[in-house]
C-alpha cells in the first residue's frame, strides 16, 4: 500500500528504519571563506564564499515551529554577497527542476503537471515542513560531525533527509555549496579545472572546530565522492569516508576511466587511504567494484540488490513523492521503492559511522532478505 502524503512527511523528517528519534534537531547557517580560491562575479570579488548549513542535536526544546524546506535557504546577507547568494539559489532551483522534478524515474518525456507550472510545483514541495528548528548554534558541540559534499550541479540541501537522520541520532551534519554562480556559464562550471581540495579543507577545518575532539566524517555523492577520493588520502583530515556512487564503480575499461576521470584514477592508484571507507553503488552485480579493487585502504562495500537510481541517493529527488494527491506523480510506485531503499541506505550509513565514532549501534534489520550485496 502506498504511503499517504501526511505519513510521507512525518516519515521523511522523523525516524528511519524503525529507529526512534532521540534528539530534537536544530538548524543554523554560517558563512565561510576559502582564502585559497578567488571568485569574482555579480559585483563580488574575493575569497570564494561557502554558504554552509548545519543540522545539530538540540539540548533544549525549541520555541519555534519546524522550518520549511524553503526556510532552510533563507539568509541575512548584505551587499554583493546577497546578489551572489540569490544567483546561486536561482541556479539551484533550475537544477532541482531539471534533475529532480521534470522527468519520471527512468523516463525522458517531461511530466505534465498542468494546470500547475513547474515553479508552482517546486514552491509547493518547498513549503513542506522539515523536522529542523532554527536555533543558535553553539561554538562547539560535543558530537561527531559529518561533512556532506554534493554531486555535480548538486545542491547544498539536496540531502535534508540524511541531515536530519544523522542529527536526530547524535551527529552534527554540515553541508554547503561547492559550486558558485558564474555569469553566462553553466551551473557547475568550476572556478578551476582541478579537484577543489581547498574548499573541502576549509569546510573540514570548520567541522573539526565543531567536533571539539570528536570524530569528523565525510560523505560525498557522485562528483562529491570523486572529490573525496582526490583529497582524503591526506592523514588527519577525516576519520571515515562514505563514497556514494562516483559512477566509476561498474567500469572495467581503464582507458575510458583515465579519459573521463583521470584525477580520480590517479588518486586511487597512487595514494593510500588512512581511514575506513564505505563504497556504495548499484553496479547490477556484486562488489568489490573493479576500478577500486587495488585501492590501498580499509574498504567495505554495499551494492543495492534492487535497481537504485543515481539521483535517488538524494532526498531532493525523492521529495516529489510528497506531491501525490496534489499534482501528477506518474511513477509513484517506482519512486516509493527508491524511497524505501534510500531509507535502508541511511540505516546502513548511520550504523557504519556510529561504529567509527565509538557509539553504540545495532545493525539495521531489513524486512525479508538483506537489501544489499555487501563485502
Amino acid at each position: 500500500m502506498r504511503t499517504p502524503l501526511f505519513a510521507f512527511v512525518l516519515f521523511v523528517t522523523g525516524s528511519i528504519s524503525g529507529q526512534a528519534v532521540v534528539h530534537t534537531i536544530g538548524f543554523a547557517d554560517t558563512l565561510l571563506f576559502n582564502d585559497s580560491l578567488r571568485y569574482a562575479a555579480f559585483g563580488y570579488t574575493g575569497p570564494a564564499p561557502l554558504f554552509v548549513q548545519v543540522w545539530f542535536p538540540l539540548s533544549v526544546e525549541p520555541m519555534t515551529a519546524p522550518l520549511s524546506h524553503a526556510q532552510l535557504r533563507q539568509r541575512t546577507l548584505e551587499g554583493p554577497l546577497r546578489r551572489v547568494y540569490d544567483e546561486l539559489l536561482v541556479r539551484m532551483d533550475s537544477a532541482f527542476i531539471e534533475y529532480d522534478l521534470r522527468y519520471p524515474l527512468g523516463g525522458d518525456e517531461p511530466i505534465d503537471y498542468s494546470p500547475f507550472t513547474e515553479q508552482q510545483v517546486i514552491d509547493s514541495l518547498f513549503a513542506l515542513p522539515t523536522k529542523a528548528h532554527r536555533a543558535t548554534r553553539p561554538t562547539t558541540l560535543d558530537f561527531p560531525v559529518v561533512v556532506y559534499h554534493h554531486g555535480s550541479q548538486g545542491l547544498s540541501d539536496e540531502n535534508v533527509r540524511m541531515a536530519e537522520h544523522f542529527a536526530a541520532n547524535g551527529f552534527v551534519f554540515v553541508s554547503g555549496n561547492f559550486h558558485w554562480p558564474l555569469e553566462d556559464k553553466l551551473y557547475g562550471t568550476p572556478l578551476l579545472w582541478e579537484p577543489d581540495q581547498s574548499s573541502i579543507r576549509t569546510v573540514l577545518r570548520f567541522a573539526s572546530q565543531l567536533a571539539n575532539g570528536n570524530k569528523v566524517f565525510y560523505i560525498g555523492h557522485s562528483w562529491g565522492a570523486q572529490e573525496g577520493w582526490c583529497t582524503l588520502h591526506e592523514p588527519g583530515l577525516v576519520d571515515a569516508f562514505v563514497s556514494l556512487e562516483t559512477t566509476m564503480e561498474w567500469k572495467t575499461d581503464t582507458a575510458e576511466v583515465r579519459d573521463k576521470w583521470p584525477q580520480v584514477l590517479e588518486a586511487i592508484t597512487t595514494h593510500s587511504y588512512p581511514m575506513p571507507i564505505l563504497l556504495v553503488a548499484d553496479t547490477e552485480g556484486e562488489p568489490p567494484f573493479p576500478m577500486f579493487k587495488g585501492v590501498r585502504g580499509e574498504l567495505r562495500y554495499l551494492d543495492p540488490k534492487k535497481p537504485f537510481a543515481h539521483e535517488s541517493y538524494t532526498s531532493a529527488y525523492l521529495l516529489r513523492l510528497a506531491g501525490q494527491g496534489r499534482f501528477e506523480v506518474p511513477d509513484r510506485e517506482a519512486l516509493q521503492e527508491q524511497f524505501d531503499m534510500h531509507a535502508a541506505l541511511l540505516g546502513e550509513l548511520l550504523h557504519f559511522l556510529q561504529a567509527q565514532a565509538g557509539m553504540s549501534s545495532n545493525a539495521p534489520v531489513h524486512p525479508g532478505e538483506d537489501a544489499f550485496h555487501r563485502k
